[in-house]
């Protein structure tokens, strides 16, 4: 499951990527970087577009927790049905004004939500960590574990950078259909993964 969501977010990151001219809305990270240099070299529509997703993201965060909330048994379908329903907003959004800060918000709202479910940041690291443990004897085989999620994001971001190339905007709604079917999947699922959320995903 962690791995579907890995490579959705790694879409959607890829996605905002090129329409955006090099901002991302999951690795919110490097955007809050970028922003930083736009600040400090007063480049004001860059601040501003970065400025739009950071607030986006935590408001997306913000929404997503209150979901979690309400119903914590149901709390990942909910969640990627809550990024389905953002990621339509956005495609509306799109129909009525391109002007990039709007959509960027945009899309960092369903990101950030979705990013509730699975941390991508430092996936990488905590591979490397993780294998070093077991080179000296200490920890389990959790390197494997992030590596797969690592390698699922950038799987993801592929896929959605070719789908972008191919269909343009209309990447959106193959991505907000996902999560859709998604949600659905996860919905009928036996058990509820949120049980055994870990630090980096839906399970440990």
């Amino acid at each position: 499951m962690e791995t579907i969501v890995a490579m959705h977010l790694g879409f959607v990151d890829a996605f905002g990527f090129v329409l955006l001219g090099g901002f991302f809305v999951s690795s919110i990270d490097a955007t809050t970087t970028r922003t930083g240099v736009a600040l400090g070299s007063s480049s004001w529509f860059v601040l501003g577009l970065g400025g739009a997703i950071l607030a986006g993201f935590v408001v997306g965060v913000v929404l997503a927790a209150v979901v979690g909330r309400m119903w914590p048994r149901q709390r990942v379908p909910r969640v990627l049905l809550l990024a389905a329903v953002l990621l339509a907003a956005a495609g509306a959004l799109h129909a009525v004004t391109t002007t990039a800060p709007p959509i960027g918000f945009a899309l960092a709202l369903a990101m950030g939500a979705e990013a509730t479910l699975l941390e991508i940041g430092g996936l990488l690291a905590e591979a490397a960590r993780s294998l070093t443990d077991r080179l000296f004897g200490r920890g389990p085989h959790r390197w494997v574990r992030y590596l797969r999620l690592w390698a699922a994001v950038a799987v993801g971001a592929a896929a959605g950078a070719v789908t972008y190339r191919v269909l343009g905007f209309g990447a959106l709604w193959v991505a907000a259909g996902a999560a859709t079917l998604a949600a659905y999947a996860f919905r009928n699922s036996p058990t509820d993964p949120t049980d055994a959320a870990g630090p980096y995903g839906l399970e440990s």
